[in-house]
This record gives C-alpha cells, structure tokens and sequence, in this order.
C-alpha cells in the first residue's frame, strides 16, 4: 500500500468515526427519559405550602384594607406597590411575578438538596423584603424537608416587593407563624436597605415599623457598622452549632457584599471551590463560601429560571406538577459507550496505519555515509 493509499483508508477511517459518533448521538437522543427527582414529594409538599402562604398573604393584605397591585396577574398578593416609603432600590416587575409561582417551592426543594442539605440539617438563610414570594418558597421547601431553617429577615423592598408599609415581610412571616401555616419565624429582623438601618425610608413610616415589630415581640437589632452587622448575624445563624448551608435571598449589603461584588457571585447553588478571597467588604455570602458551605444565591430570576428550564414570567402558567424542576433528564448509556468504544476502536486503527506508514518511509531511506 503505498502512501496516497494510506492517507486515503485514514480519511475513510475518520470519515466513519465521525458517522458512528453521530449516529451514537442521535440514538441517545431518541432514548431521552424524564424521571422524577428523588425528592419529588417533598417537591409537591413545598409547592402546596407555598400556595397556602399566598392565600394567607391575600387575607392579610383584605384584612388591612391594601389593595391587590394591578401589576399582579395572577392575584398572588405577592406584587407590592412600585414606590413607597420602605422601597429601598429599583426591581423587575417580570421577576417578581415570575417568583410568585408555587413551583418556586419545589425549586427551592432541589436547590438545597443539590447544594448537599438533607432532612435534619440547618440552614441560615439572608432575606430581603423585595422577593417575598421567594423568601416564602425557601421556607415552605425546608419545612418540608424537615430542615431547621434560620432566617433573618429585612423590612426594606426593592420596587414591586414586600412594599407595603402597612405588611412588611418580616409582618408576613410573622403572621403566617402565628396562623400556623408555616412554624418558623425570624431569628432576627433589620431595617434592610443603607447600612441595613434604612436610611433613605420615611422616617415617620420606620418608626410605626419598629413599634409594630416590637408589639409582635420579634428580634431587631440596626447595626450601621457592617463587619459589626455580619459578625452578628453569624452569631445568630450558628448559636445552635454550623451550618450545612446558607440561603441568600435578594440583595441585601449583608449578603451581597459592599459595592458590586456580588454582581460576579452568580446564581443558584455555588460551589465553595469558586469562592473569590474575602475581603472587609466581602458579604456573608463570600464570607461561607470561603469556608467551605454551600451557598444558594437567589437574585438574577431570570437568569436561574434559564438554568432549570422553567418559564419566565408567563402568561399563564404550566399545570401544576408538571414543570421541569421536578424532572432530570436520563440519557440512555449504551449508544454512548458503544459510539465511544467504536470510535477509540477506529481511531487506534488510524495510527496504526499512520505508524505503518511511518516504518515503510524510514525503510526507504538511502543509508547514510
């Protein structure tokens, strides 16, 4: 065979490799399965949860006379007004419509356990007041996995959030405690916004807060130095022994960090190996992460519902159940090994042509003087 010959057989080789991984790919891909997750029950229980604490909500908000947002489609009452005296930044409206779903319960569900929570651990959790809906979801999913849930809680919203003077979040919880609907209610709670004392809120709307919280016998504390606020909340967080994880939800400094630093954090589950160094203006996120706990960030909606294939502020939404957060998808593994097999097979007979070829020309060479 000579040379023109073997670099013709070579590029038919490649040429059938090429064929035998596409053809591996496509059989794959006509084999895919959905399967539910492991923990689809606890799923639909955080999903039921987190339905129930929205009608509560609605009854509060009857109950004290505030009226439903127009901007809230699906009458959730988890959209508040654009602009009050407790809004403390500016906030999508899409995002917070598209946190108030109860199928954020069951997202939440496979966040922690993706992020190595288990029944009977403990996880802190940062709220803000500006995805209400989402700090609820976080609640409702580790009641339902029997996980001790540690939650500091914060009255400043971000536009469309937790706005309502008359109900802030922390108010929200509170009432859902004492309902019975959920059983944990704040460790702690903070005014939220600059320095987490809130001060760009009204002030006479901040102090009927803080007298109302006080009347509801909740914890506050307003700590304007931040190192000081972050060494307390861990002291809260971990008064019972370590955290298997910690929930961030939203931006408050106390999490996110000072300036943009938490812009580069990223969404979801966060792996502790992709921890930046911390700093004095590292937040509590960073701060866990550094030490080696699983961290749930949950602020860009838009981009985490990406991430796990669910709908982005919908017109209607799917039925009940039936999303992709309660799925995995299973690829059948035999086409795979065997295109792989096929084709490592193919490719050792190419260099053994290649390596045939390489003998037959040092043979041809004249010998030298």
């Amino acid at each position: 065979m000579n040379g023109k010959q073997r670099e013709k057989k070579i590029v038919r080789l490649l040429m059938l490799c090429a064929l035998i991984l596409f053809g591996a790919v496509w059989w794959a891909s006509h084999g895919v399965q959905r399967a539910e997750t492991s923990y689809v029950m606890e799923q639909r229980q955080a999903a039921e949860l987190l339905t129930r604490c929205f009608s509560a909500v609605r009854g509060y908000k009857e109950e004290l006379h505030i009226p439903m947002s127009q901007e809230d489609y699906h009458q959730t009452g988890m959209i508040g007004p654009y602009y009050t005296g407790i809004t403390t930044t500016l906030g999508a409206i899409e995002a917070k419509r598209t946190t108030a779903w109860p199928d954020m319960g069951a997202l939440c569900v496979r966040l922690l356990y993706e992020a190595g929570v288990r029944p009977g651990d403990r996880v802190a959790a940062g709220f803000s007041g500006s995805f209400p809906a989402m700090n609820l979801a976080v609640m409702a999913a580790c009641q339902s996995m029997k996980v001790e849930v540690i939650p500091i809680s914060s009255v400043g919203a971000s536009t469309y959030g937790a706005t309502d003077p008359e109900l802030t979040f922390p108010e929200m919880l509170h009432r859902l405690v004492q309902d019975g609907v959920l059983t944990t209610d704040s460790a702690a709670v903070t005014l939220g916004g600059d320095n987490d004392t809130g001060d760009e809120m009204l002030p006479e709307q901040k102090m009927e807060i803080l007298e109302r919280l006080e009347q509801a016998g909740l914890v506050i504390f307003q700590e304007p130095k931040f190192l000081n606020n972050l060494e307390q909340r861990q002291e809260i967080y971990e008064r019972k022994g370590p955290i298997q994880c910690f929930v961030s939800v939203g931006g408050n400094v106390t999490s996110m960090g000072v300036g943009e630093r938490g812009i580069a954090l990223g969404q979801g589950v966060l792996d502790p190996r992709s921890a930046m160094p911390v700093t004095d203006q590292s937040g509590l996120v960073e701060r866990y992460l550094g030490r080696g706990i699983p961290v749930v960030h949950l602020l860009n909606i838009k981009q985490l519902t990406a991430e796990y294939g669910l709908p982005y502020d919908p017109v209607q939404w799917p039925a009940p159940g039936s999303s992709a957060v309660y799925y995995r998808i299973q690829y059948p593994l035999l086409p795979i090994v065997l295109g792989l097999l096929a084709a490592a097979g193919i490719l050792y007979l190419c260099r053994h042509v290649r390596i045939q070829r390489s003998n037959m020309w040092h043979r041809e060479l004249p010998p030298t003087s």
